[in-house]
């Protein structure tokens, strides 16, 4: 019985310290700002006309992760985001990216790209998952695309 205890206490202790999702403040004019964003980056994919570090054979693939995590983010603020589910979003699409891109240009122009969507949602850090990304570190593990709204 004390075991049964001990093992309810710790587990109310455990729960006691649990992470609260942290609410992000959404700047006013994000929402059309990532639709800016998201349509250039469309456009870079049929049009190839954007210029930049990345292979050739690289580019349809990096461009579709770009709009995949653009079109999160902008769904992803419509509906009370927090900081956690940002990052979330940020991390997939790193850990998307990884293999593709080779050289510290790649990545830092990836990186650059990432940095304006989180200025555009009001998010001030990545906490270090763009300069791991950078460095050529696998961004965390285990983390993985958010369900799509609407699929629960």
């Amino acid at each position: 019985m004390r075991a049964f205890l001990f093992v309810l206490m710790m587990a109310a202790a455990v729960a006691g310290h649990a992470q609260t999702p942290t609410p992000l403040a959404v700047p006013a004019r994000a929402a059309a700002k990532l639709e800016k964003v998201l349509k250039k980056t469309q456009d870079w994919v049929v049009t190839d006309k954007k210029p930049g570090l990345l292979p050739v054979e690289a580019r349809p693939t990096v461009n579709r992760v770009l709009v995949q995590s653009t079109t999160e983010f902008l769904a992803l603020i419509a509906n009370n985001p927090t900081k956690e589910s940002c990052l979330q979003i940020l991390n997939s699409g790193l850990n998307e990216l990884h293999p593709l891109v080779k050289t510290a240009g790649e990545r830092q122009e990836l990186a650059l790209y990432y940095q304006n969507l989180l200025d555009i949602v009001g998010l001030p850090s990545s906490d270090g998952l763009l300069s791991a990304f950078v460095k050529r570190r696998p961004a965390a593990v285990g983390a993985k695309r958010p369900a799509k709204l609407g699929s629960r």
